[in-house]
Formats: C-alpha cells, structure tokens, sequence
C-alpha cells in the first residue's frame, strides 16, 4: 500500500478526531543529569491503559528510570487504533511509540508509517521468545514491531461433566468430537462461539485447524502466498469443525461475553481459552477445579497448534523523540516488566517468574505458547482473507455447501486476494 492509499483513506478522518500535538524536543540528556527533559509520546489501547499502564504507574515509574523524559500516554479506543496511528502519521504528528495490533503492521510497514527496529531486536534473547512471533514482523530483512502482549490459545473443559459423561480429559480431536457427541445428546453445547466474527474461521472454532498441521495460506520459497485450503488436511479438518459446529449453539451472532457464561454455568463443554478469560471466566465458576486445562488436543498429523495474536511495539517512522522511543521499548520490554504492562501474555518466557503471571492457571500458557503462531503470515490483506474466508466457513458450519465445496470455493476466493500482493 502506498502513501497516498493511506493519505486518502484518512483524508475524511481529519475532521472529526482529536490528537494530542506533538512537539521537537532538545536532545535527551543522560540518566541523573541536567537539562529540559524531552516528551515521549505513546499511543496505546484505552483497556491496557485503564487495566495495566494507569494501575501500574508505569508514567511514573519509567520516569524514575529515566529522568530525562517526559511520558505522555495518548489513550485510543480500540476501533481507532489504526485510524489514529495512519492519521498522526499523515499529518506530520507521529508518536515516537505505538501499540500495534499484529494483523495491522503489514499495512504500517508498506505505508512507511513504522521504523525499523533491528538494533533493540539484535539485543533480545531469543532463548526466551516464540521466534516465530518476533520473526512475523519482519519484512524486506528488517524488524518493525517485538511483541510485548501476545496471546495463543489453549483448551478449557468441564471435567466435571466431562467424567460424568464417561470420558477422561480429551487429548486429540477425536476426543473432543467424541465428547461433543456425547454432551450435546445429554443437552450440553461441545462449544460456543459466534460465526459473526470475521476471525471465527482462524481464531475461534478455525484456530483448530493448526492441530492439522496447516494454515489458511503460507509464503513459499519463492516468496509468493498460496493457499492451502486446496489439501486434504484442509478438507479432513472442515469435516470435523461441521461435526463440531453440529454440536454448538446455532446463533452466528453469539456474542464471547455470553459464551464464556455458558461454560462458568455449565452448559459448554469446552472452550478455546485465551489469557484475559483468567480474570473474567475463571472467577464465574461455582467450583473452581470444575473448571481445568490442557495444550490444545492434538490433530492427525500430531500437532497441537496454537493460534497467536496480540500486540506489537512500534516506533514511528517520524518520531519526534526516536532514542526515547527506544529507551520506553527497551525498558518495557524487561521480563519484571511485561507483567506489568500487557494484558495477555508476556513475550519473554522469564516473566513467568513475576506477577502476574507466576500462579498455576498461566502454566498451561506458558507450555503453549512456545508452539503457538500466527494463523497466517501477517500480511496487509490478512483482514481481507479473514473477511473472505469466513463467509465461505459459515456457510459450511450451517450445512449449507460440504466440507469439500467449502474448500473449493475457499481455496479460489482466498487465493484471489493473496495474488493482488503476490509479486
């Protein structure tokens, strides 16, 4: 995408939305030295603010570490994320840091709005993070995010009910389709989840597809994205999430905050769990230890695949202040501080020994989230194929088109958007 396409697409935004002005500052002094201190701007999610940055007083506390900047966090809703990060960009008002959501930072890098970031990059462990989360946003051989609030997903049940119906806890997916079964014919849902969201086909229900051993696309050796819903894996997993969607509550605008109260009060069997249920699902329960987890069940190919999202940190290609922009990332970044900051999961493994992620119900994460990927490539049509494929996807899980239509039809539709990047 170009710097016009983005131009144009904010052009009718710059009426209607406030952003705090940004300034040129002297150059940053030295830890415990003297001089005027300098602003850094940092745009962020309203919830991580209200929930994380804002309780925590990480304002103040990086700005004990570093004396000489000044902190200044600028608070966006979550729809705006990428409207004001384009428009900040666009009007000469960069933020020196910004929180991205992974699925955007395609479309950030190929309109110039992100800087790369190798030298903060160069000085990571990797011993500590998911390679395959840190190596997504890097394009043309430079990096221009690190993950600092990632999630992935992991396998919640009942076993209460679930020894009740007569089984153990499920590993595979055959496990999970025989239990579905069996608790639907008892009045139980196997699962619950919404075909109204445009991420159901590889997030939710969809996400299972990675036990397959496959994605809905992937980047050759020659550099081009292809399509994968052309396999028998991809056909072979269809057949079983139709199965399963058979078993589900058939409301396609099921909303999550409803489906995670059907599984507190015991009436779903099972659901994908991501980090932020903890604090919001957990609780709900009668009995917690009804509630218990498990890696997500591994599929044919032996696979237990894990669906990652979450956020990025980025520096503004026209930060204002690039070396406070560097120095917040950096400090953030620390295995203490990450608990502190994300409300997922932390990116460095070591900050599972910290609040507040070293308790018991984060292990199950920590496990998973060394095999958990993005569904796909992170590429600038990723919400274009996500919007594309589960149109397809819906019509299957309602009985509309088979398994293996579905993946015709799919594999044709997909492979279309992927070829408008395609070199």
């Amino acid at each position: 995408m170009k710097k016009s396409v983005l131009l144009a697409g904010v052009a009718l935004l710059m009426g209607t939305m406030l952003f705090a002005q940004g300034s040129s500052e002297s150059s940053p002094k030295s830890a415990g030295g003297t001089g005027a201190k300098t602003k850094v701007r940092v745009m962020v999610w309203t919830s991580s603010y209200d929930q994380k940055l804002g309780p925590n007083n990480i304002e103040q506390r990086f700005e004990e570490a570093y004396p000489q900047y000044d902190l200044e966090f600028d608070k966006i809703e979550y729809d705006s994320l990428d409207k004001q990060t384009l428009l900040s960009h666009n009007t000469g008002n960069d933020y020196d840091v910004i929180m991205v959501n992974h699925s955007s930072l395609p479309m950030f890098v190929s309109g110039n709005v992100v800087a790369p970031m190798d030298d903060i990059v160069s000085n990571l462990d990797m011993q500590y993070y998911s390679r395959k989360a840190v190596d997504a946003s890097k394009f043309d051989g430079h990096w221009y995010g690190i993950p600092f609030d990632p999630d992935c997903r992991i396998l919640a049940y009942n076993a209460k009910i679930i020894k009740e119906l007569g089984f153990e806890p499920p590993k595979t997916t055959d496990d999970v389709l025989k239990i579905a079964k069996a608790g639907f014919e008892k009045g139980y849902y196997a699962m619950a989840g919404g075909l109204n969201r445009s991420t159901f086909c590889v997030y939710d229900l969809g996400g299972f597809m990675l036990c397959w051993g496959i994605n809905v696309y992937k980047q050759d050796a020659n550099g081009k994205y292809v399509c994968q819903l052309n396999t028998p894996e991809a056909v072979d997993y269809m057949h079983w999430a139709q199965e399963m969607y058979a078993c589900m509550p058939h409301d396609g605008n099921l909303d999550n905050s409803t489906a995670r109260s059907w599984f507190a009060q015991g009436k779903v069997l099972m659901l994908w769990w991501t980090p932020s249920q903890i604090a919001s699902v957990l609780p709900k329960f009668e009995h917690r230890e009804d509630c218990q987890f498990s890696e997500m069940p591994l599929g044919p190919t032996g696979v237990n695949g894990s669906a990652m999202g979450g956020y990025m940190w980025s520096i503004g290609s026209g930060a204002k202040n690039p070396e406070g922009a560097k120095a917040f990332v950096s400090w953030a970044l620390q295995p203490d501080m990450q608990g502190q900051i994300c409300r997922g999961l932390p990116a460095d493994s070591r900050a599972y020994d910290y609040p507040p992620y070293n308790i018991p119900e984060y292990d199950m994460f920590r496990t998973q989230i060394a095999k958990a990927e993005y569904p796909c490539p992170l590429t600038s049509v990723l919400p274009q194929v996500f919007d594309t494929w589960n149109r397809t996807y819906a019509r299957c899980m309602m009985g509309e088109i088979t398994p293996e239509e579905a993946c015709q039809i799919g594999y044709k539709e997909v492979q279309a958007v992927l070829d408008t990047i395609n070199k």
